[in-house]
């Protein structure tokens, strides 16, 4: 079967993949899931940069991968196929996008990390959970995402939204994927929309996308068997 390496959205480590690990290495796929600088068991990277990021991991990928990220590790999956295309086999991109941050969202990142400095996260993670998750989020995913992000520190999160700010425009390299790509979103996704994903679907070439019912952000915590579903029916 497949290596499938899931990457990490902010502000959580790879517990947030505990849901959908399970069905796909059931399946018989051998499951990874790295860490990110600062998050969970990965040491701290002060200034770190998804390219960095991507050529630090990508001798650990064994060729054509299936690599899959959501959200900001959907950022660090377009970094790896851009950079290492030969490790990717197959690309999962999951709410995320391609554009580059404007030049609005930078001032408004780097004033977030400030934030998260000075004053910590508990205020800060309780706006990103209600943004994050659909319009009728159960109690487990709040409670789940509130639980995995509050395991992480300030400046963790400062300095991954800094990266996240600093994120190439990767729009141009996408007719260029060779990999065969599945673009996952949540119907309700108000922090990559839909159209965003049917744009970067569009422009892959043979790309396929799926729209999770009900979703917001997170979708693959918040319907992890229909997540898992889709990886495993797009690996085949």
């Amino acid at each position: 079967m497949a290596t499938i390496v899931l990457l990490h959205p902010y502000p959580v480590d790879h517990h947030f993949w505990d849901d959908v690990s399970p069905a796909l290495a059931a399946a018989g796929h051998d499951v990874v899931a790295p860490d990110l600088p600062g998050f969970g068991t990965c040491p701290p990277w002060a200034g770190w940069t998804m390219d960095e990021v991507a050529d630090q991991m990508a001798p650990t990928i064994p060729p054509g991968s299936v690599v899959a990220g959501l959200s900001m590790g959907g950022y660090l999956a377009l970094a790896i196929v851009a950079r290492h295309p030969e490790r990717v086999g197959r690309l999962v991109l999951a709410d995320t996008r391609a554009e580059g941050e404007t030049p609005e969202g930078v001032v408004a990142r780097r004033e977030s990390a400030e934030q998260l400095r000075r004053d910590g996260t508990a205020a800060f993670i309780t706006a990103f959970v209600e943004r994050a998750l659909g319009p009728t989020p159960t109690a487990h995913a709040v409670e789940r995402l509130t639980s995995l992000a509050s395991a992480q520190g300030a400046e963790a999160m400062a300095e991954a939204t800094l990266a996240i700010s600093g994120r190439p425009d990767r729009t141009a390299m996408l007719a260029d994927i060779a990999a065969s790509t599945l673009v996952i979103v949540g119907e309700h996704d108000v922090v990559t929309p839909p159209a965003l994903s049917a744009s970067m679907a569009a422009a892959i070439p043979d790309a396929q996308l799926a729209v999770i019912g009900g979703s917001g952000h997170m979708t693959a915590l918040e319907q992890p068997e229909e997540w898992a579903g889709l990886v495993n029916e797009f690996i085949g």
